[in-house]
């Protein structure tokens, strides 16, 4: 990277910090599979700058980590993605459905399995389902949750040791966690909200309620440092820990987002609308043929984050921004512009900036 962009890219990710309201940012450029870029801004907690130590709330971004150890498990054979869940594990709320025997891991990171996002949408706060499973696309962290607890009772370990050992101890990812650990707290850059108030690490002011210690989250509450994340997807691009068989897979959409897709090809240029979009295997896929954008983004109260890369060229990026979240969305298009100018991502966020 040019002196002059890097020079270019510290001021944007400055002024969101200095003008839009933005707490604590970190972001990295990835170009032919290496890191050439890495920034940190704000404040980790009063006092304590944001730097390459500090650990951000990354929201959905943790399904990424789940779904690579889910990966990892079905290329040793320990699990099969296509394998019924229910001689393992079965929620109580669906046990009477016997819908219930359908579910694979599959329809998981399809995000196929015909679930609500939460239980708490639902009137009655249980689960349920939607749609058969199999049939029809809809995002659902509920579904993240009852895979993790399948592969717990499958394997008899519990799911966040399972990511440990399979993605953050083979990747010397050391400023990782998906679990509440108190003695970690003070790594992670806080989330604020609009006053300004700081409601705790693992705390959700909505609700006034937070997450237990020794508590994890396959679905939202990985905490991790900017270069161990673009570590993480450095070995995504490669396929590290799986074989190429299973890479295309992951890279192939099988879950049609329908209305729900990131880019309308009614408001785009044709160059950057794909010829098919959705989820592959726990990652969004953006189709364009000879290359494919492979992505995910984070979204909660206090956090907007996003981080995805081309196939073809292995180029890509991570942007994490701790602020409230409509803060975040006006802001994110600003340094996604600047580093990848014209993509379908920057139009997605444009479009989420505008509402």
């Amino acid at each position: 990277m040019t002196t002059a962009r890097a020079a270019a890219l510290e001021a944007v990710f400055t002024d969101l910090v200095e003008n839009k309201g933005i707490n604590s940012a970190g972001a990295a450029v990835i170009k032919d599979g290496k890191i050439i870029w890495t920034g940190y801004f704000g404040w980790q907690s009063p006092g304590v700058p944001a730097s390459r130590r500090t650990q951000f709330n990354v929201a959905s971004l943790t399904k990424t980590v789940t779904t690579e150890t889910i990966l990892r498990l079905a290329d040793q054979g320990k699990l099969d993605l296509d394998e019924s869940m229910a001689p393992y594990w079965v929620d109580p709320d669906v046990r009477a459905d016997p819908r219930h025997r359908a579910l694979t891991p599959r329809m998981v990171l399809t995000h196929t399995t015909g679930f609500l996002n939460w239980r708490f949408l639902s009137d009655d706060f249980k689960l349920h389902f939607l749609q058969d499973p199999g049939s029809t696309y809809g995002y659902s962290g509920e579904g993240f949750k009852y895979l993790a607890t399948f592969a717990e009772k499958k394997l008899g370990k519990r799911f966040d040791s399972l990511v440990k050992a399979e993605v953050f101890e083979r990747l010397n990812m050391s400023g990782a966690s998906i679990t509440v650990e108190k003695d970690n707290f003070a790594n992670i850059a806080q989330r604020l909200d609009t006053k300004g108030e700081f409601f705790g690490p693992y705390c959700f002011p909505q609700k006034r309620w937070c997450r237990e210690e020794g508590s994890y989250s396959a679905a939202g509450d990985l905490v991790i440092t900017v270069e161990d994340y673009a570590t993480f997807l450095i070995s995504v691009m490669d396929g590290v820990g799986y074989s190429q068989k299973l890479t295309t897979d992951r890279n192939r959409v099988q879950g049609d987002e329908n209305k729900e897709t990131k880019v309308d090809c009614t408001k785009v240029p044709a160059d950057i609308c794909p010829r098919a979009q959705g989820f592959g295997l726990g990652w969004e896929v953006f189709d364009y043929g000879n290359t494919k954008l492979v992505s995910h983004g984070g979204s909660n109260w206090a956090e907007l984050t996003i981080a995805y890369f081309y196939t073809g060229s292995r180029d890509g990026l991570l942007i994490l921004l701790s602020a409230p979240n409509e803060r975040a969305r006006k802001a994110m298009p600003i340094p996604l512009e600047l580093i990848d100018p014209g993509s379908a991502i920057v139009a997605h966020y444009q479009r989420l900036a505008a509402r």
